[in-house]
């Protein structure tokens, strides 16, 4: 039956669409942890949404994941103190190579590159996005990002992802309509 539910999915046509589908953990893109009050999540992002029409051309290069940080609900850098901000600021914005790897089957896999651009309090979340070369894994079934901890006193966190769900997520979101 869950085949034939598949099979009828019909196309996402807008943000609302997309955010419902992306929100549920049975879809396969977002993997949420969460420890005394601090929140991390990896969700895939659609390359619908990193990439304009406009430049097609590099479409499908690159697996875009969304890294989030929350603490009570709210960005994690306005809810630490001065020394703790400077620190988790610098990490996220020049050394999260150093806390955050991929890999697949024992091997490793590079982070082709990242960007940290910090909102300063105006939405509820601290956010990193990560590129993947999707070359690399072209023949990969599933993979996972782990996460080292940047200064939160958090445990080491896993995020696994199948192939199969974000190609999913990709056809489902060929007709998204996107502001240019």
């Amino acid at each position: 039956m869950g085949f034939l539910l598949f099979g009828c999915q019909q196309k996402l046509k807008n943000s609302a669409d997309l955010y419902s589908y992306a929100q549920d953990p049975s879809h396969g893109v977002l993997d949420t942890k969460e420890s005394n009050g601090i929140k991390v999540a990896m969700a895939y992002i659609p390359s619908r949404l990193m990439v304009s029409d406009s430049e097609d051309s590099i479409k499908g290069r690159y697996l875009y994941f969304r890294l989030t940080y929350q603490i009570h609900g709210k960005d994690m850098l306005s809810s630490v103190d001065q020394n703790s901000y400077s620190v988790l600021f610098n990490r996220l914005s020049f050394k999260l190579g150093e806390f955050l790897s991929v890999s697949s089957a024992g091997k490793d896999v590079e982070i082709a590159d990242f960007q940290f651009s910090p909102m300063f309090g105006t939405t509820n979340n601290t956010e990193v996005v990560v590129a993947l070369d999707s070359d690399k894994l072209k023949d990969i079934k599933e993979f996972t990002f782990k996460l080292k901890d940047i200064g939160l006193g958090l445990p080491e966190y896993d995020f696994k992802f199948e192939r199969k769900s974000l190609d999913r997520l990709e056809d489902l979101t060929q007709e998204l309509k996107t502001q240019d």
